[in-house]
């Protein structure tokens, strides 16, 4: 019986939800949305960029696979919309429609 829970434990662990991101940012646009919010300030929206940059390597900011979710934003637009309302820097705003359009279908 331990044996079984461990193996579940452990498929859990391992499950590819849980390594997708879903719990967790995973790449760096993913960064960048997440860590941006009512951003009143360039300097602070520079000093966030880096912090993504150094968290990820390179490769996360280019091959990324476009989401298609079921609930919550579905295009680039809306999630430019919604994430990009609160925000009061000009580098913060470019940051996050970058990451919308990368992350997110057009239409």
């Amino acid at each position: 019986m331990k044996i079984v829970v461990l193996h579940l434990l452990l498929l859990l662990i391992l499950s590819p939800t849980i390594q997708a991101g879903w719990l967790k940012d995973d790449n760096y646009w993913q960064c960048l949305l997440d860590t941006m919010q009512d951003i009143k300030s360039d300097t602070v929206a520079e000093e966030l960029v880096a912090h993504c940059q150094q968290r990820y390597p390179f490769y996360t900011r280019i091959f990324i696979k476009k989401k298609r979710p079921v609930f919550g934003i579905k295009t680039a637009s809306e999630c430019v919309l919604k994430r990009g309302k609160n925000i009061n820097s000009e580098v913060a705003a470019r940051y996050i429609q970058a990451a919308c359009y990368k992350l997110y279908p057009e239409q």
